[in-house]
């Protein structure tokens, strides 16, 4: 028993101790898209995530747009980031973005083009959903209860159709109804969704022809509220080819009908589909 009792303690005494993950910081960037157009002199929406492996612990993410000579914090304590540019130089626009944590500064993990004024017309796979991701700004379920009329305007940078949309529901997962809308309030389709659904994918029974150089507005309308928002999303464009979101593009009506109203450059969570 004795020698069993010394080995058991040698093996513990000779036993590594857990390695503590090492910082590897990592920055993302999910919007704007490679190569897509966006406007001169008008503010861009960057949105971009930060990851640390096990480690975690992010602290900052720092972006760059004169190839490192001179960096932006966007202080990312939640690895989600958001930070507004205005292009002042029409052009290709190199975004670049690194990760920090406490103890250490990580390397340059992403680097984008876009291109300032012009047009371009990125490769797309097929059929693309408009990308809303997450930024630090909260998701919230307001509890607003009245009948309202919630979307978001879009322009596209070439032909094709809008042949659906997702939208993310609130407290109230009873039956909407999903429309498309012209710039002037013409309306292009409407399609009943079901209920009982938190994240309904709405097909179109006919698909709505779009093109380059025209502003749609998609949106549903829920008949007792109960939606989700974030504030404070829109603030600058949103460039996810091959669609463009303006400064406030997110709108509602209160009562239903052609939304023209913003309120604190608000994201009501609505994702067209669009099929070249």
């Amino acid at each position: 028993m004795r020698r069993l009792a010394v080995l058991l303690l040698s093996l513990v005494l000779v036993s590594p101790m857990p390695a503590h993950a090492a910082d590897n910081p990592y920055a993302t960037l999910f919007s704007p898209t490679t190569d897509a157009s966006v406007p001169l002199g008008v503010p861009l929406l960057v949105i971009g995530g930060a990851f640390n492996g096990e480690a975690g612990g992010i602290t900052e993410v720092e972006v760059s747009t004169d190839d490192g000579a001179t960096w932006t914090s966007t202080d990312a304590h939640t690895e989600k980031w958001a930070l507004v540019l205005t292009p002042t130089t029409p052009g290709p626009l190199m975004i670049k973005a690194r990760a920090r944590t406490a103890s250490t500064t990580g390397p340059i993990t992403v680097s984008r083009t876009v291109f300032v004024g012009g047009s371009t017309t990125p490769a797309v796979p097929g059929s693309t959903s408009l990308f809303l991701n997450a930024i630090p700004a909260p998701v919230v379920n307001d509890p607003d209860d009245q009948a309202v009329e919630l979307g978001v305007r879009i322009t596209v940078d070439r032909p094709g159709s809008l042949t659906g949309m997702n939208i993310r529901r609130g407290d109230y997962t009873g039956a909407v109804t999903a429309r498309v809308w012209s710039a002037s309030g013409t309306l292009l389709a409407e399609q009943a969704a079901p209920a009982a659904q938190r994240f309904p994918l709405i097909t179109f029974d006919t698909p709505v022809p779009v093109s380059p150089g025209n502003e749609y507005v998609v949106s549903y309308y829920t008949p007792a509220g109960g939606y989700v928002s974030t504030e404070n999303y829109f603030v600058g464009g949103l460039a996810h080819t091959p669609f463009y979101v303006p400064v406030n593009g997110g709108v509602y009506r209160y009562g239903g009908g052609f939304p023209t109203d913003s309120w604190n450059a608000s994201n009501y969570w609505v994702q067209p589909t669009f099929t070249p």
